[in-house]
């Protein structure tokens, strides 16, 4: 029950940014869970991150206006680490092992969790969920690094 609210929490955080900021165009076909299985990772960023972190992950999003707190700029964190891109750190943030509550009101979706609820086909049964998250908390992992300004 938690994970479906949360996916309609997203939902309407990327409607009310379409409404609010009139920038986002909102697809005419929802993006089904089952379709995330088969997203290459500049699509599953564009997706399910870019509405906060924008298209170009440099954190100007459509809904930044409606968050307490400022989204980072994701082209630069390997800048600001020394030159070195750490997929550890960035994938630990993407799964939702470090989580920020503040005031009731966590900081980003925990995608680690939903991704455990993809089926990477129908009637796949038996694929290891756990294995499936950490496969696409990866491939987004592997986009971002290949957005980071050197």
């Amino acid at each position: 029950m938690k994970i479906m609210r949360a996916i309609a929490i997203a939902g309407l955080m990327l409607l009310s940014a379409g409404v609010t900021f009139g920038e986002v165009t909102i697809r005419e076909v929802t993006l089904e869970w089952e379709d995330v299985a088969n997203l290459e990772g500049d699509e599953l960023f564009n997706n399910l991150c870019a509405v906060c972190h924008g298209t170009g992950g440099d954190g100007d999003g459509p809904a930044v206006g409606a968050l307490e707190k400022g989204v980072p700029d994701l082209t630069s964190l390997a800048a600001n680490n020394d030159g070195v891109y750490s997929h550890r750190n960035v994938e630990n943030v993407i799964y939702g092992k470090h989580r920020v509550v503040a005031h009731g009101a966590i900081d980003m979706p925990m995608w680690g969790e939903q991704f455990m609820y993809v089926r990477p086909g129908p009637g796949v049964n038996s694929f290891p969920h756990k294995y499936f998250a950490r496969e696409r908390v990866h491939t987004l992992s592997n986009y971002i690094e290949s957005i980071q300004i050197h």
